[in-house]
């Protein structure tokens, strides 16, 4: 295999990467928009602008390598309930627990409780990536490792500082999300 070989295929895994990253971009931006709790659309605006980086790091090694950064869009991880569990739930149930009575949408609390450990679950899957591509970066010959490693040891970092700000701010929005979910439970 040539080295022309060794670098397309690096690049595939790069732009996987970098794809997540555009995709983490528009779910960020709407998490934004979405979020009731200020603390969370405070930090999520600052990882908006880490995301950014992100990109532009990815962008920055794959033009370095003398290919062409992507603009598709990976599917993020999303946390659903399992089907067979959604099943024994009778449809008045699953409307009494995620709707209030003045509207067939499921409670905002409710949504962004969910949404908030897709969070983190879409953090830790980014956490993976890098750690992956580090290890990759480590073990191919002549790619300048030694310029690229810092560049994705960064973007780790930024993504393991914010799955740790979810996990360790889990208290406060359990406290601010539960008592209208559990309110409108008991209904």
């Amino acid at each position: 295999m040539s080295q022309n070989d060794i670098n397309s295929k690096y690049v595939e895994y790069l732009n996987e990467a970098l794809s997540a990253e555009n995709a983490a971009i528009d779910r960020i931006t709407s998490r934004i928009g979405e979020t009731p709790l200020p603390q969370i659309k405070q930090r999520y605006q600052q990882h908006l602008e880490e995301t950014r980086m992100q990109q532009d790091r990815l962008s920055q090694i794959i033009t370095q390598l003398g290919e062409e950064p992507t603009d598709s869009k990976a599917n993020l991880p999303e946390l659903k309930p399992p089907s067979t569990m959604m099943l024994k739930k009778t449809i008045k149930d699953t409307i009494k627990s995620v709707t209030d009575d003045k509207k067939d949408n499921p409670l905002p609390e409710e949504m962004e409780f969910l949404k908030i450990k897709q969070d983190v679950i879409i953090e830790g899957s980014e956490i993976v990536s890098y750690e992956a591509l580090i290890e990759v970066t480590k073990r191919i010959p002549n790619l300048n490792g030694d310029q690229i490693i810092p560049l994705l040891k960064q973007s780790l970092d930024e993504e393991m500082n914010m799955k740790k700000w979810c996990t360790d701010n889990m208290p406060m929005v359990v406290d601010s999300l539960l008592p209208k979910i559990l309110s409108a439970v008991s209904r």
